[in-house]
């Protein structure tokens, strides 16, 4: 049974601790903005994991945990030229490091991350720091461009704080340029983690 076999625990690797899954989003690989039936993408928002499915096969054959976050909600992917890059929202804001100490949301360790995975190595390519909570995502039809919507630009505890400003934002992420910052060295990393992160806050 899956879990039980040495091909699942392979595919499963550091989180073949966790019983359980909370699935959203399922995407279709796409080439030239059309679904190529190659694999299917889905994340697992309760315990902040990206499963690929291969389609010719009908089985999982890789799963990734994403280091860093929090709940990985609102996945989507590259449409053109094609799906080298699987999108992921963090949700939830964290602080960093997250080892307990602290939990003040004001912070400016305190962020939540966008989130690119190389769809064929299925590991992770970048994560940006953000303002806010991340929903939902999408990206363009010319590989330039990924978007997510923004709620809790009040870095609020509560529901009531987090709805209180009448509007949040959209931000949208220039994939080239992301690129070219950490081929320049523009970027840091956390913890242990070897991820390159770029920081997309407002500083104005």
């Amino acid at each position: 049974g899956w879990g039980l076999t040495n091909e699942s625990k392979r595919i499963l690797g550091d989180s073949a601790k966790f019983q359980n899954g909370d699935c959203h989003h399922p995407h279709i690989s796409m080439t030239d903005g059309k679904y190529d039936g190659k694999y299917l993408f889905i994340n697992d928002k309760a315990n902040s994991r990206v499963a690929r499915i291969r389609l010719d096969i009908m089985k999982c054959d890789k799963i990734l945990t994403v280091p860093n976050v929090q709940a990985i909600h609102g996945l989507r992917l590259q449409k053109v030229p094609y799906t080298k890059y699987v999108f992921a929202n963090a949700e939830f804001v964290i602080p960093h490091p997250n080892d307990g100490h602290t939990f003040d949301l004001q912070d400016k360790n305190s962020f939540t991350m966008f989130n690119a995975i190389d769809a064929e190595k299925m590991e992770m390519a970048f994560q940006v720091i953000v303002d806010g909570n991340l929903d939902n995502a999408d990206a363009d039809y010319t590989g330039k461009y990924a978007a997510s919507t923004c709620y809790n630009s009040e870095k609020a505890y509560d529901l009531g704080g987090m709805m209180r400003n009448e509007r949040d934002w959209v931000v949208v992420f220039n994939i080239p340029r992301i690129e070219a910052a950490i081929k320049a060295g523009k970027f840091i990393t956390l913890e242990d983690s070897k991820v390159p992160v770029v920081d997309g806050r407002k500083t104005d």
